[in-house]
């Protein structure tokens, strides 16, 4: 797919199917995460923690609910339906927390990816401060007090086709 023709199919997807997508679609999702630019001296601290264990990923939906914005008392999981969740981790933070901006940077080389491959993605952000305090599970992720999980990513076969999409401008002010 030509770059801009995939910046056009780029969205962030909120159905999957159940199928796990393959490994060889994950090594290349990963390896667009390795080429991310990020600030001098961080790589060694970021981290990816790939969670695909159906189990693993349940626990993390039901501590992860959260009631919908649009239908109060609705309650929706966060990952949504989903097979592969990739978490993005750092060991310390600096006061100007550019490590929030290197996670941001990984994780869009990971969707422009996951796009490029016909797969659907969503960024994770919202329900990470549950996931944050949930001790127990920090610990099944392998990320001890050390690791500040950033954001997240999720990706998988879309329920629906990806296709391409005309935006709304956003604001330009040239001086």
């Amino acid at each position: 797919m030509e770059l801009e023709e995939l910046f056009s199919y780029r969205r962030s997807t909120r159905k999957y199917e159940k199928q796990q997508i393959t490994e060889e679609q994950l090594q290349q999702i990963l390896e667009a995460a390795q080429n991310a630019p990020l600030a001098v001296g961080n790589r060694p601290k970021a981290r990816l923690t790939v969670v695909q264990d159906v189990e693993l990923l349940n626990e993390i939906r039901e501590c992860c609910q959260t009631e919908s914005r649009k239908h109060p008392g609705m309650i929706l999981d966060s990952l949504y339906g989903a097979p592969t969740l990739i978490l993005v981790s750092e060991s310390t933070l600096s006061e100007d927390r550019i490590e929030l901006c290197d996670a941001a940077c990984i994780i869009e080389n990971m969707m422009i990816e996951a796009t490029n491959l016909g797969l659907g993605c969503c960024y994770i952000w919202g329900c990470l401060p549950k996931l944050r305090a949930n001790s127990e599970l920090l610990k099944k992720l392998d990320l001890g007090k050390e690791q500040v999980i950033l954001s997240g990513f999720i990706c998988g076969t879309p329920v629906k086709p990806l296709y391409a999409k005309k935006r709304e401008p956003i604001s330009v002010t040239r001086l």
